[in-house]
């Protein structure tokens, strides 16, 4: 579907952009961990880091913005891809918002609560993987990947049984205060949200899929 050099550098410059968002996430995960593990200053500088490659992310979009200003693709499918650029974006500005509300809210969460947040981040993470190899798929290989996006729908739906679990665990269960329960809570969801964020670059890549079938 590139068909000329415009397209094909739109094609590199998403790739670059979402192996800067993949990194994004691979910090992410690092931060929560180290908080976890009551390394909260090392967390502190951990979280600037995803803060500074979510930056990166934020240049990689501006250079496919810019190329697709420049007539990249028929205008039928360009607000497509700029839609799917914005959105992959957000799934780093997502995990920068996670981790400066836990650096700078500072929640005391309960060591029974930590082994299911690692479990919810990791989730979380692992959804980008069938995200990272659809755009390895030609768009015309309808059943691979429709196949891949359905595998981000799935990882998504494990992410979002885990947080119900978690949010469920700790207003039945744990002996905090509400209003401890409620920044907590909070926490738990937004890094749900990242996998939210994952699933909907997916499915704004379906609506184009099938709009290259017309």
């Amino acid at each position: 579907m590139f068909w000329d050099k415009k397209e094909q550098q739109v094609k590199e410059f998403m790739k670059e952009h979402l192996e800067k968002v993949k990194e994004c996430l691979d910090l992410f995960e690092a931060t929560i961990a180290l908080y976890l593990n009551g390394k909260e200053e090392e967390a502190n500088v951990s979280s600037y880091n995803v803060h500074k490659k979510e930056h990166e992310a934020d240049e990689c979009r501006r250079k496919i913005l810019a190329k697709l200003s420049e007539g990249a693709f028929l205008p039928f499918f360009r607000e497509d891809y700029l839609g799917i650029v914005e959105l992959v974006d957000k799934i780093a500005n997502r995990a920068k918002t996670v981790t400066q509300t836990m650096v700078i809210e500072g929640p005391k969460i309960p060591q029974e609560m930590h082994e299911d947040i690692r479990a919810l981040t990791n989730k979380a993470v692992l959804t980008l993987e069938p995200l990272v190899k659809l755009f390895d798929v030609p768009l015309l290989d309808k059943s691979k990947s429709l196949a891949l996006i359905q595998e981000i729908s799935t990882r998504e739906q494990v992410a979002d049984s885990i947080e119900f679990k978690i949010l469920k665990k700790l207003f039945k269960e744990i002996n905090i205060s509400l209003a401890e329960k409620i920044i907590i809570g909070n926490l738990v969801t937004i890094i749900a949200e990242v996998a939210d964020a994952i699933e909907n670059v997916g499915d704004r890549i379906q609506i184009l899929i099938s709009k290259q079938a017309i």
